[in-house]
């Protein structure tokens, strides 16, 4: 177990079978909550169940049995999960604070709310009898509720996906609730169904002012094709969402091909917006070469916005807990120049790690990273004149279950190149440009293990302060029972 081929050693999997969006995220008790979709019978997408493991630490994992099974409402589709430390439900029965679920209910051709609860720290759960608390008004897709209070407004607001829009609902209690506004018609992409929003109060670097971002999926309709992440920025009033730019702005979260359905974890201890997406692509997610287990998540990343020429940037960096996965295998090269003739090779480095580059010089049209594994070869560029930066995967290793795998993924960035930082796990490449201002995050199924690092430049050369690749060591070497 957790040995098999393209295992994640550092991002979390199912044991086995299939798994989808991230849901529930909450820290209650000294934990926090990773629930996800989950088919319990095969390593395809099938009825969805809620899947459950915890962390105290955001890295290793503990899981934990099935937490919500379908019945004759229907499957168990994405949602969220809240402690309602007020009691305004009035479901608490006894000391613990009751931990509340809210979710999607689908039946073919009819999907709305529901509700569970649990007085156990999530670990038993009870389905209201109430349920749906909110019935279907007549629309095709309405899914995926994301909630939390709003003190200001003193009621629960809840975002919920409605094809091409989002709508808002607030409640005083969680168990009625009403319609306040909508928003989407006319802003941003269309290329797809909306899904998986989340709305989220946001602090700007280096200031004291906060923003609110409204995070949507959409499926298709990504910059580089398939499953994407995009972002409104604006504020709200405890009713409606009312975004700063024009219709047609478009941000997006994360350019490469497998980072989707992100959501934030409600009541961190540090109060910081952390969130966590699943790494794949409805593209070809269904056929990723893995078994027993299909399908792995993000590292959970801190979100903050940098205030721009143009507006706001969603900033995401990893949560600083990784730090703990660093070994005292390391490589590090200082002052560096690398032009054609001259590329800097880093060999015998592999096959987990973070890669950091601090970049002092490019007088290069074209340089970057190639990440090779043996014959197979997965290669970072940054295209200076173009104001580009991208992942070619092409020739990463295995890459013919599906014709639309093989890619060259491309991302813009707005100023210079400075600091490049990537971490390479079994499977994935997560590659953070400028402290987290720009962020490609690929699927990788190499054909080997050895890993070699080579820095290139074209037309021109490039100079680097630093080098530095460390080892990580993985979070699975034995299962631990809770």
């Amino acid at each position: 177990m957790y040995n098999e081929r393209y295992r994640p050693q550092f991002h979390f999997s199912p044991k086995e079978n299939w798994m989808n969006d991230p849901n529930g995220l909450v820290y209650f008790k000294g934990e926090y909550h990773l629930f996800y979709q989950y088919h319990p019978d095969g390593t395809k997408w099938g009825p969805m169940h809620w899947g459950h493991a915890v962390s105290k630490d955001l890295i290793h994992w503990d899981h934990l049995p099935i937490a919500l099974f379908p019945d004759e409402l229907g499957t168990i589709f994405s949602g969220c999960a809240v402690v309602d430390y007020g009691n305004t439900s009035g479901l608490k029965d006894g000391d613990e604070d009751v931990m509340v679920a809210i979710f999607t209910q689908h039946e073919e051709g009819n999907q709305k709310q529901s509700i569970a609860y649990s007085h156990d720290r999530g670990r038993t759960w009870t389905k209201y009898h109430n349920n749906p608390v909110i019935a279907n008004p007549g629309l095709k897709d309405i899914r995926d509720p994301k909630v939390f209070w709003h003190e200001d407004a003193n009621k629960w607001i809840m975002s919920l996906a409605c094809g091409n829009h989002i709508r808002f609902y607030g409640s005083s209690n969680l168990l009625e609730w009403e319609h306040m506004s909508s928003f989407g018609e006319g802003y941003g992409a269309h290329g797809g169904v909306w899904e998986c929003p989340d709305l989220i109060e946001v602090p700007v670097k280096g200031s004291e002012e906060k923003k609110w971002v409204l995070i949507v999926s959409i499926n298709p309709g990504a910059p580089n094709g398939g499953s994407g992440m995009q972002y409104f920025v604006g504020e709200f009033n405890g009713k409606s969402f009312l975004p700063d730019e024009s219709p047609e702005t478009t941000h997006w979260a994360d350019y490469g091909r497998d980072f989707y359905a992100a959501v934030s974890w409600l009541d961190t201890p540090t109060q910081e917006q952390i969130w966590i997406g699943w790494m794949s692509n409805w593209q070809y997610a269904n056929e990723v070469p893995t078994h027993p287990w299909r399908s792995a998540m993000s590292i959970p990343r801190v979100v903050t916005l940098m205030k721009t020429e143009n507006g706001y940037n969603l900033v995401q960096t990893p949560v600083k807990e990784i730090e703990q996965l660093r070994t005292r295998k390391t490589i590090e090269e200082h002052d560096v120049i690398t032009h054609k003739e001259k590329p800097l090779k880093l060999s015998g480095v592999g096959p987990l790690l973070e890669m950091d580059i601090e970049v002092k010089e490019a007088q290069a049209d074209t340089w970057g990273i190639h990440v090779r594994h043996g014959e197979s070869q997965t290669t970072i560029a940054f295209h200076l004149k173009k104001g580009q930066w991208s992942i070619d995967r092409t020739q990463s290793g295995e890459v013919d279950f599906s014709t639309e795998f093989p890619s060259k993924d491309i991302a813009p960035f707005e100023k210079e190149v400075n600091k490049v930082q990537f971490y390479l796990d079994t499977s994935s490449l997560e590659v953070f440009l400028n402290d987290g201002e720009s962020v490609i995050t690929e699927l990788i199924f190499p054909s080997q293990e050895d890993v070699e690092m080579e820095l290139f430049a074209r037309n021109g050369e490039v100079a680097f302060d630093r080098v530095k690749v460390t080892n990580l060591k993985g979070i699975w070497e034995k299962e631990r029972e809770l």
